[in-house]
């Protein structure tokens, strides 16, 4: 084996380490436990569902993140969708879809970082234009591993 070979097999070998670091670590930030969860407004139809995502791809165009919210409204019943959260006791706000049935879904982050045994609730409701809120559910989840 001459000495252009054996320099092409350490670059391809070097490289295919170095590869394999990046994802293993890439991946270490991904939660053991999945905690996703989702709530739909209640009714004949689910026309408002909130998914609470433990870790995905995140707003479009801004990589993966952890922990957050998309709200989604799927009637055109001339209704938003509105979201509230909260981490165990403490209310982090609303965030309401007006976005309607074509529209797109709408990404919100109040939580920043869950922590384990932490419990996650969020509600989702109907918001008509006078902001009077109707049909709402909730459901929460303890986290597992934050």
């Amino acid at each position: 084996m001459n000495v252009r070979t054996r320099a092409a097999r350490a670059v391809f070998t070097t490289s295919a380490i170095a590869a394999a670091a990046m994802l293993f670590s890439t991946q270490a930030a991904v939660a053991a436990t999945d905690d996703s969860f989702e709530v739909g407004t209640t009714g004949d139809r689910q026309c408002g569902v909130v998914n609470f995502i433990d870790y995905g791809p995140g707003l479009p165009g801004n990589g993966n993140n952890d922990d957050y919210l998309v709200i989604h409204d799927y009637c055109s019943d001339g209704k938003g969708v509105r979201a509230y959260a909260m981490i165990g006791d403490r209310h982090l706000g609303s965030k309401t879809n007006t976005n309607g049935l074509a529209g797109e879904a709408v990404f919100w982050d109040p939580f920043g970082n869950v922590e384990a045994k932490q419990v996650v609730t969020v509600m989702a409701c109907l918001v008509n234009s006078s902001g009077e809120i109707s049909q709402c559910a909730s459901a929460s989840r303890g986290s597992v591993d934050g």
